[in-house]
């Protein structure tokens, strides 16, 4: 559930100042500053969070799980070519090229008003370390050449739900001939009140060899609404069993170390899961 904001500010000159509000297409923008902390809301729901001294700080939990997974493939601070699917403020592409200097990503949303004011407003990298791009994350997805991304990040909502066709097999599949070998997807599902984060390990298991779970226990209980991360892989061309399993065990050791330790799935547990 999304955290009220503060008193408005409907000033709508581009301003990091605490309430600012403003409608980009058809959603309300709102900001919440505290100190050299900056929370977005979208429509009232509080939808990303950075740093102003920081970069690399992530608030949101799903994005710090996200980040354990991508250093235990690719240790910092390697740079990546990432393909973020959904924008907003751009906190985890913003964190990895504080993390990851050489970096290439590019990030994808339909609001083209809200790309050009996230990038007015916060201290985003400027391309081509961090390119914004205005399209439909399924149509970008589509075409992108094969093997062309090391990481592929999904997190794209409107009105709470992730739209249809971005939970689809056909998303998966495109999503894996997009990755280069020992590539990762990493998926921002939501879980509860009539959506199954379930359905979309099922597809991911059809697409991918290597698929894993992360999320807070009562989450993936069913005890109530949260987020899922999905994290699907395909190995590097060298690498075997032995390598495969080091990985995860760094990802799971990874998630320990956080402030608030998630569930982390190994593989036979994914697919109890899914079930």
């Amino acid at each position: 559930m999304a955290r009220k904001n503060r008193e408005k500010n409907t000033d709508t000159t581009p301003t990091l100042a605490d309430g600012f509000t403003t409608v980009v297409g058809d959603v309300e923008f709102r900001l919440r500053v505290d100190n050299q902390r900056v929370t977005v809301f979208l429509d009232g729901l509080e939808s990303s969070a950075l740093n102003l001294v920081d970069a690399s700080e992530l608030e949101f939990e799903y994005m710090q799980y996200m980040t354990c997974v991508l250093n235990a493939f690719y240790p910092v601070p390697a740079p990546i070519s990432a393909l973020h699917l959904g924008a907003c403020a751009c906190a985890l592409p913003r964190a990895w090229h504080a993390l990851r200097p050489g970096s290439t990503q590019t990030a994808v949303d339909l609001n083209a008003p809200m790309l050009d004011l996230v990038r007015s407003l916060f201290d985003l990298p400027k391309s081509p370390a961090l390119r914004l791009r205005h399209q439909d994350a399924c149509e970008s997805l589509a075409g992108v050449k094969p093997g062309k991304f090391n990481v592929i990040v999904r997190d794209v909502f409107a009105q709470g739900v992730t739209p249809a066709p971005l939970r689809s097999p056909g998303f998966y599949e495109q999503a894996a001939n997009a990755l280069e070998a020992g590539g990762i997807l990493l998926v921002n599902c939501g879980h509860g009140d009539g959506v199954d984060a379930r359905e979309e390990v099922r597809y991911a298991l059809e697409k991918f060899p290597q698929v894993r779970v992360i999320a807070e226990g009562k989450t993936l209980a069913g005890g109530r609404r949260g987020n899922v991360v999905l994290a699907a892989r395909f190995p590097f061309a060298s690498e075997d069993a032995t390598q495969t399993a080091a990985y995860w065990d760094e990802v799971s050791r990874g998630l320990r170390r956080l402030a608030f330790p998630a569930r982390f799935l190994d593989e036979a547990d994914t697919k109890r899961w899914a079930k």
